[in-house]
């Protein structure tokens, strides 16, 4: 759904912001991040283990007719579904999209542009912020019991004193840097390496080079989207901002795939970290759509704010229960 607003001498439509409550429906997107056997703890609700992974695909495959994001508004007498990945970790090369392949399955992968190897700006860092953390807050290592540190107007308490606090410790502090600018992620980050020390790069948060993406999207089975340039959080950002984020995103992957991207994923996609604002200048950039991190079906939505349901560790009867929540009783 969307409205009609008076611009001057035209009629616009604006787009209708999505509520956690969704209209029925039975359509629905999926968003999953990491597809590893990794161990280590997982307070952002990641990773998920290939062998799950493959049993998801297989269950959805039998309730679903699996289509393209780029299709999952058009109707079909079957219910529909469509698969996500974000953020281009080298595990969904490695692991996810063979699994896909077999199950003869379309997915779409969003890509952070300026993560990809030759794509950065000097000196950034090779892994993303809430990777850098994971090290920081879980790993065992010297340093301070407890930490309290100041996010914008927040008091974020770090405890590092057991497994559980350092995860309750991660959650918040990821829950807070998601609604912050930039170079406040930046200044909060370098503080807590100054003072832990052991923000080691590692291959578990590995990311696809540009070729392996380019390799990836020849395949007629996915699709590569954006996921804009820096992965900032766009509601933050000034309007000339967030509009280069969403321009220059599209036009770097149109380079290095020879064909531009028409689907957009908004970065963490939480109400406070994207703006109506950003939907239309989604539009005006030229997307055909935009998902959202809001659970709920894609009937009724804005082709700008497209919900999507992420995924974590759950069996496929959680799984089942997720996906037709808001199917017509």
């Amino acid at each position: 759904m969307s409205r009609l607003t008076y611009l001057g001498d035209v009629w616009a439509r604006r787009p209708v912001w999505p509520r956690r409550f969704r209209p029925r429906g039975r359509d629905v997107v999926l968003l999953y991040h990491r597809i590893s056997d990794d161990p280590s703890p997982d307070p952002g609700g990641m990773v998920v283990p290939p062998s799950l992974f493959r049993q998801h695909m297989t269950a959805l495959g039998e309730w679903f007719e699996v289509v393209s994001a780029t299709d999952i508004r058009r109707p079909r007498e079957r219910p529909t579904v469509a698969i996500t990945l974000d953020d281009g970790y080298l595990d969904n090369l490695e692991q996810a999209a063979p699994v896909l392949r077999e199950l003869g399955l379309p997915a779409t992968f969003f890509i952070v542009a300026d993560a990809l190897d030759g794509s950065a700006p000097a000196g950034s860092p090779e892994e993303y912020w809430w990777d850098r953390l994971e090290h920081l807050l879980l790993d065992d290592g010297p340093g301070p019991a407890s930490l309290v540190l100041r996010v914008g107007r927040r008091r974020v308490l770090l405890d590092t004193s057991g497994p559980a606090a350092r995860s309750h410790s991660y959650a918040a502090l990821t829950a807070a840097l998601h609604r912050r600018p930039p170079e406040g992620v930046r200044e909060v980050v370098s503080r807590l390496e100054d003072v832990w020390r052991r923000a080691v790069p590692c291959d578990r948060h590995r990311r696809m080079t540009a070729p392996q993406v380019r390799e990836l999207g020849r395949d007629p089975l996915f699709d590569i989207g954006s996921h804009t340039c820096s992965h900032a959080s766009l509601a933050t950002l000034s309007r000339a901002r967030s509009r280069a984020e969403l321009e220059g995103s599209r036009a770097s992957l149109e380079t290095l795939l020879g064909v531009r991207p028409t689907l957009l994923a908004y970065p963490y996609g939480a109400p406070g970290t994207v703006a109506r604002r950003n939907a239309r200048q989604a539009r005006a950039a030229g997307y055909d759509a935009a998902f959202v991190n809001v659970a709920g079906p894609v009937e009724g939505a804005d082709r700008h704010a497209l919900p999507r349901i992420t995924v974590g560790r759950w069996t496929v009867d959680h799984l089942h229960r997720a996906v037709t929540a808001w199917r017509p009783r």
